[in-house]
C-alpha cells in the first residue's frame, strides 16, 4: 500500500501527465493488466499486450513440472524485458533458476534482468542475457 503524499496540485498534474505519456508509449494495451495462465499469475505494469503474451510464452516454454513451481511473473513495462518471478513457498529448487532463464530466452530471445522472489530464494537475480550479443 502506498501512503498518500501531499504535493502541490501543479506537481500532481505534471506527474499524472508523465504517467499517461509513459503508459501510451509502452505499446498496445490489453483489457486487463494481468491474468492467471496454467496456475501462474501474469502481470504487466502498464497492461501491455505484448508483455502479457511474452509471459504466457515463457510459461509455455518451461517444463510443466518447473512452471507449476511459479506463483507470479511480473513484467516491468518501464524497463523492458525485465521480470520479477515469485516462486511458490517451499517449491524452490536450484535447477529452477536455469529453467526460468532458458524459458525466457526460448520464448522471447533474452532478457535485461530476472529477479527471483519467494521464501527461497530472496532477491536472487539472473544477469541480462541476449544470446546473439555475446562472442
Amino acid at each position: 500500500m502506498v501512503d498518500d503524499i501531499d504535493m502541490p496540485p501543479e506537481l500532481a498534474e505534471a506527474l499524472y501527465r508523465q504517467n499517461e505519456i509513459d503508459r501510451a508509449a509502452a505499446g498496445q494495451k490489453a483489457p486487463v493488466s494481468g491474468f492467471t495462465y496454467k496456475g501462474v499469475r501474469l502481470e504487466s505494469r502498464r497492461a501491455v499486450l505484448r508483455e502479457l503474451e511474452d509471459m504466457k510464452n515463457i510459461v509455455e516454454a518451461m517444463p510443466e513440472l518447473m512452471s507449476r513451481r511459479l506463483e507470479t511473473i511480473w513484467c516491468d513495462s518501464n524497463a523492458g524485458a525485465t521480470y520479477s518471478v515469485t516462486v511458490k513457498d517451499r517449491l524452490w529448487i536450484p535447477d529452477l533458476k536455469c529453467a526460468i532463464s532458458e524459458a525466457v530466452v526460448d520464448a522471447i530471445g533474452g532478457h535485461n534482468c530476472v529477479t527471483l522472489e519467494g521464501d527461497a530464494p530472496v532477491g536472487m537475480e539472473i544477469d541480462p542475457y541476449w544470446p546473439g550479443e555475446y562472442p
